[in-house]
């Protein structure tokens, strides 16, 4: 009896064990290779972003079309900041950096080509005031490169976690991506350039990096 006793009080205890470890198991994250619209379950490139509500999945999609948002805001301030530095060292000033967007450019004087674009054919070109400005190659300092060097790398490495967050195949979190692309097209490509357009020059879209 005593035998049988201890026996039901192990097995009991067993049981309490099992059904401990049931609960404290922790979500486990589904790998999805087909497209889908779950929302519990999720993991968004690593295991402690899960989504596991409805809640969660709308804070996840905001969160990615934000970073979809800021890779094209870098793309741009890296095209802003290539104008500023080519313009500062044809004018014979010290080139400077910043995050902020101008909404202008200063612009050169130059001959308009017959397709529009305003182009220079001479590595020297006259200046207001009689000045001549190099159009060749020249050396940026190391201010400018380590700045060039750090957007880079950043838009590379947010071009590559939005590809991995794409790859989940989720439906919510795949448009998210499209979304935040759709608002920073909009946002920073209200002008083109004609004459380039029409030359045939490619713009650099949404790639990898």
């Amino acid at each position: 009896m005593d035998h049988g006793s201890n026996g039901g009080m192990k097995h009991g205890h067993g049981g309490m064990e099992d059904g401990g470890m049931d609960h404290s198991m922790p979500m486990k994250c589904s790998m999805n290779m087909l497209w889908n619209s779950q929302i519990s379950g999720t993991c968004v490139v690593f295991e402690r972003w899960s989504i596991q509500t409805w809640w969660g999945m709308v804070v996840s999609c905001a969160a990615v079309t934000f970073l979809s948002f800021l890779y094209l805001h870098l793309l741009h301030v890296a095209q802003q900041q290539d104008k500023r530095t080519a313009i500062q060292l044809y004018l014979g000033q010290r080139p400077e950096t910043s995050l902020l967007i101008r909404t202008s450019v200063p612009a050169l004087n130059a001959d308009r080509d017959h397709d529009g674009s305003q182009a220079i054919s001479r590595s020297e070109s006259p200046l207001p005031g009689g000045r001549s400005g190099n159009l060749g190659i020249q050396k940026l300092p190391s201010s400018i490169r380590l700045f060039r060097a750090i957007l880079y790398a950043t838009t590379m490495a947010l071009s590559f976690f939005l590809m991995l967050v794409a790859m989940t195949y989720n439906t919510y979190l795949f448009f998210s991506i499209i979304l935040g692309g759709f608002i920073g097209h909009w946002t920073y490509e209200s002008e083109m350039n004609v004459g380039a357009v029409m030359n045939g020059q490619q713009v650099k879209g949404y790639a990898c990096h």
